[in-house]
């Protein structure tokens, strides 16, 4: 997906220092970037030494029966892989350097902390948290956070952007310590994967034809990218809904969780800022500072479409076009605009 065509790499007026470079972010994508990155730099430096305590994975495997030969062997075979699995979690967890993040300590989403000991915090902060050992990690995540929510910010506004993404992150959180308790495991998990997903689906929902530049070579619908990325996740995580002992390290189930969320959210016509207003009270909008209601939507032209008759008038144009030509015959400037219709339509509902 080249920056140079996306709308708002033209249009700029949040951080107008960047504009000439083609970066533009909206308040709430900047400031998630900015915390991403402080959390990513205080993991790497403060960290403790622990030893390494490598597990006799010799002897657990001698607990293996050699012949399944009725309940008790199976019951001792799963055991013995539970064990094995236990090990190879401490061992990632451990290694390398025998270093481990402080921060990530407290901030990972580690199923029982989270569940058993009430640390609930954990199911937001461990999507602020990143492999301190490969920076890809965080830049693949930020990027996309970039490309896909800066749009979605300046569509739904700052205050409904921040609330979708925390939840979207809630629920991934919420699937992979689901899938964790069925398993067995208790494997941490870090990464703004989850709430990047949700943010993913939403957009492609809207522009399912935008095409992304796969290796900044390929062109790729994003409506197939998002196939590619459901297929990738939910093999693995129906491979261990069926009882195989199945460890990628990557948090597949939370990825889900993500998508699933983001795609409930726009089939229901979901508000979050609904749940934090008095009934009968019009949400209130902050005039400056991260809340402030955007200035910029999606596209220049919808600048011209501030008064309802206005709207409903280049709405109707649009749906005439749909039905005469067919829904891949819109710009983007007119996907934008039925994008706006639908976002004021939920918040008078």
């Amino acid at each position: 997906m080249g920056l140079e065509n996306r709308d708002y790499f033209r249009d700029g007026s949040y951080t107008s220092s960047l504009v000439a470079w083609g970066v533009d972010f909206t308040p709430v994508v900047k400031y998630l970037i900015i915390a991403n990155v402080v959390v990513f730099v205080l993991q790497i430096f403060i960290t403790r030494t622990v030893p390494v305590n490598v597990p006799d994975l010799d002897a657990i495997m001698r607990d293996l029966p050699d012949n399944d030969n009725g309940p008790l062997d199976r019951q001792r075979r799963e055991e013995a892989a539970r064990k094995a699995r236990e090990a190879m979690e401490k061992m990632m967890g451990s290694l390398p350097d025998m270093r481990v993040s402080i921060v990530q300590e407290w901030l990972e989403l580690a199923p029982a902390k989270t569940i058993e000991q009430g640390q609930l915090w954990r199911l937001v902060t461990c999507g602020f948290c990143h492999d301190r050992y490969g920076v890809w990690h965080i830049v693949f995540n930020m990027l996309a956070l970039y490309w896909f929510g800066t749009r979605l910010e300046r569509m739904y506004g700052s205050r409904e952007f921040l609330l979708f993404y925390l939840a979207a992150v809630i629920c991934s959180s919420l699937a992979y310590v689901g899938l964790a308790y069925y398993t067995g495991s208790n494997a941490a998990a870090i990464g703004a994967s989850g709430g990047v997903m949700g943010v993913m689906m939403l957009y492609v929902i809207y522009y399912p034809h935008e095409t992304f530049l796969l290796f900044w070579v390929i062109p790729v619908p994003l409506w197939a990218l998002l196939g590619i990325y459901v297929l990738y996740d939910l093999h693995p995580v129906l491979l261990q809904l069926a009882g195989d002992q199945f460890f990628t390290g990557v948090a597949h189930a939370g990825h889900l969780g993500g998508l699933a969320f983001g795609f409930l959210y726009w089939r229901l016509s979901l508000r979050l800022e609904t749940i934090f207003e008095l009934k009968g009270h019009a949400p209130r909008r902050r005039k400056s500072g991260l809340f402030r209601e955007p200035v910029v939507l999606a596209h220049p032209a919808c600048d011209q479409l501030a008064q309802p008759d206005n709207l409903a008038k280049r709405v109707d144009e649009i749906l005439k076009k749909i039905s005469e030509q067919g829904k891949d015959s819109l710009t983007d400037e007119e996907r934008d605009i039925l994008a706006q219709a639908s976002a004021k339509y939920r918040d008078k509902k």
